[in-house]
């Protein structure tokens, strides 16, 4: 077994099933219902417009439910005035507040990398399918 080079645990090994899709004996062991796949890419979008605060066509345009960017931002954010002036309370809150500077923008961020992962999941499928186009011509 190696360490990592700074002294840390060491890289997990990686074991894919035998049976995993795709590592089998060539391309035409692959398949992918692109139309599926679509499918999964427009629930996340909709999903993550919810979490962004978008409102759900049932509900309210200034709708901020649970789990959105904006009731984490407005729930998470307690500081020294909240905690009260004693000195345990007022260190409490300058550690919540910290926390909150950082979730609020860790939060905000896996969002925008989701959105990010989306996009690139469906331009790699229209980059699959049109070179299957160009090739079956």
């Amino acid at each position: 077994m190696s360490y990592a080079p700074d002294g840390g645990s060491p890289p997990p090994k990686l074991r894919m099933p035998e049976n995993w899709p795709g590592l089998g004996g060539g391309p035409a062991d692959v398949y992918i219902d692109h139309t599926r796949v679509r499918q999964i890419l427009k629930g996340l979008r909709d999903e993550l417009g919810t979490l962004r605060g978008r409102a759900p066509a049932t509900m309210s345009a200034t709708w901020s439910g649970p789990g959105t960017a904006g009731e984490v931002q407005g729930l998470t954010n307690v500081g020294p005035a909240e905690t009260g002036p004693w000195e345990a309370a007022k260190y409490f809150g300058l550690n919540a507040e910290q926390a909150h500077e950082v979730l609020s923008g860790k939060y905000q961020l896996l969002i925008d990398r989701i959105e990010a992962m989306v996009s690139a999941v469906e331009q790699a499928v229209v980059n699959y399918e049109k070179g299957h186009t160009s090739s079956s011509a």
